[in-house]
C-alpha cells in the first residue's frame, strides 16, 4: 500500500463520531470533505435505511457509499471486498448525473441489512464488525483522498438486548426492543430511569464524575428483568 493511500484513509477514520454522524479529515486536496449518517447505531437488523449525507464533495466528482464488512481499523489496511448490493452511486457531475448517478448534493438513502452475502462470502453484521464505507468511482478508482468510514450497528429486534459504549464524552446505552417498558440503567453507583419509546432507543448517560474511574460496570433492567451487564471502558 502506498504511502499516500495510508495517509487518506487514517486520516478519514481518526474522526469518527458516534451514533449518527462520523466526520473525517483527508489530505489537503479533500480537507473539507466530510460524511454524515442521520442514525449508525441500533440499525433494524431485518432492513434498514440510512441517510448519508456527502459534505463538500469536490466538483464533478462521484463516489461510491457501501455497507460493507470490516471495521475503520480493517480500512487502515485496504478497502473492503465483502459489501452488500451495489450500494448507491453519487455525484455532483452532470454527465455522471446524467447516467443515473444520485445527485450527491442530495442525502443518500443507502438500504442495509445485517446479514447477506457477498460473492461466496456471508456476513453477519450482528456478531462481525460493519461500516458504511465512501470511496471514489470508477472514474477515479484509484483516489483514496475521499474513503471515508461510517462504523454502524445492528439490533435484532425479535429479543431484547443492550449495549453500552463511549460515544462523544458520553455513556451511550443502546436499547433493543423494550419499547413501553419502564428501564431503569445502573452506572457505577449512580441509577437513571428511562421510559422507552421506539424499537431501538439510545439512552444518552454522563459519564461518572471521577476521571480516575477507568472502566464501570453498566447494568440495564428492563420491567425488572436483567437484560445487559457489562463492564465497560470508560476513558
Amino acid at each position: 500500500m502506498n504511502n499516500t493511500r495510508i495517509r487518506a484513509i487514517a486520516l478519514g477514520a481518526a474522526a469518527l463520531t458516534a451514533l449518527s454522524a462520523m466526520v473525517a479529515v483527508a489530505p489537503a486536496q479533500a480537507a473539507d470533505f466530510s460524511v454524515t449518517a442521520d442514525k449508525s447505531v441500533g440499525l433494524n437488523a431485518a432492513g434498514d435505511t440510512v441517510n448519508v449525507t456527502l459534505n463538500n464533495l469536490p466538483a464533478d466528482t462521484g463516489v461510491y457509499v457501501r455497507l460493507c464488512a470490516g471495521s475503520a481499523a480493517d480500512a487502515l489496511k485496504a478497502r473492503p471486498t465483502s459489501c452488500f448490493g451495489q450500494g448507491a452511486w453519487a455525484s455532483n457531475a452532470a454527465t455522471s448525473i446524467a447516467q443515473h448517478a444520485s445527485d450527491a448534493s442530495k442525502p443518500i438513502a443507502l438500504a442495509v441489512q445485517a446479514s447477506f452475502v457477498s460473492g461466496t462470502t456471508a456476513v453477519n453484521c450482528l456478531t462481525q464488525a460493519c461500516s458504511i464505507h465512501i470511496r471514489r468511482d470508477h472514474l477515479n478508482p484509484t483516489d483514496f483522498s475521499l474513503d471515508r468510514v461510517v462504523p454502524v450497528t445492528f439490533a435484532d429486534l425479535t429479543t431484547q438486548s443492550a449495549t453500552a459504549a463511549v460515544v462523544a464524552k458520553k455513556l451511550a446505552v443502546t436499547l433493543n426492543n423494550v419499547d413501553g417498558e419502564k428501564v431503569v440503567i445502573s452506572v457505577s453507583n449512580k441509577k437513571y430511569t428511562r421510559v422507552v419509546k421506539g424499537a431501538v432507543y439510545v439512552a444518552k448517560l454522563p459519564l461518572p464524575a471521577n476521571k480516575k474511574l477507568k472502566a464501570a460496570t453498566v447494568v440495564v433492567v428492563a420491567d425488572g428483568i436483567e437484560i445487559y451487564r457489562e463492564l465497560v471502558r470508560l476513558r
